[in-house]
């Protein structure tokens, strides 16, 4: 495997991310496992970056204020909008604005009118992601590339597909018991081709 590339990326995918703790402990271990671990295998994985790449654009070229209030979980063709919002007018533009990625993708909306996080919830929220990952990754019996998971102001958001209801629970319940989880808003499939 070829490190090089992946640390030069790093510095800039770190001033990109909005949750730049998760990207420096979990990247190295996604770069390896992608493949054997998430469900879409890697053509999944890219369209899901895809999705997200075309939404984030569709904001920047649209409303730069509702590109900097949004936050995106994204997996398997699902779309979490997490965002705060001035007033209900911008709140439903940013959702008409991620609907234009086109019909084949599912667009839940978690959208509020509030303040967005402040520097010390970020660091929180980073703090409560990377708990649920490391959990989950070293669970055997969930597929852990298989969710997106993504934490704003104690809120954690779960975006994925389960392989059975028993790995859908693990996965509830690993989120709900960490500490510093206010809420748990889960998007989660079941895999209907493997889950009873």
């Amino acid at each position: 495997m070829n490190i090089v590339p992946v640390l030069f990326t790093l510095p800039l995918l770190l001033l990109a991310a909005c949750d730049p703790i998760t990207i420096a402990v979990g990247g190295a271990a996604v770069v390896g496992t992608a493949a054997v671990r998430n469900q879409e295998g890697i053509g999944g994985s890219i369209s899901d970056n895809e999705i997200q790449a075309r939404i984030n654009k569709i904001f920047f070229d649209n409303d730069r204020d509702i590109f900097d209030r949004v936050e995106l979980s994204v997996k398997h063709g699902a779309v979490i909008v997490i965002g705060y919002m001035r007033n209900e007018a911008q709140r439903e533009k940013a959702i008409q604005l991620a609907k234009q990625v086109g019909n084949s993708v599912i667009i839940f909306d978690e959208t509020k009118v509030q303040e967005p996080p402040c520097a010390k919830d970020l660091i929180i929220d980073s703090g409560i992601t990377s708990r649920i990952k490391s959990s989950l990754a070293f669970d055997g019996n969930v597929h852990s590339l298989n969710y997106d998971i993504t934490t704003v102001k104690g809120i954690v958001y779960i975006c994925g597909t389960a392989q059975t209801e028993y790995e859908r629970n693990i996965v509830l319940n690993s989120a709900r018991s960490t500490s510093g989880v206010e809420k748990v808003v889960a998007y989660i499939r079941l895999n209907k081709a493997k889950g009873k």
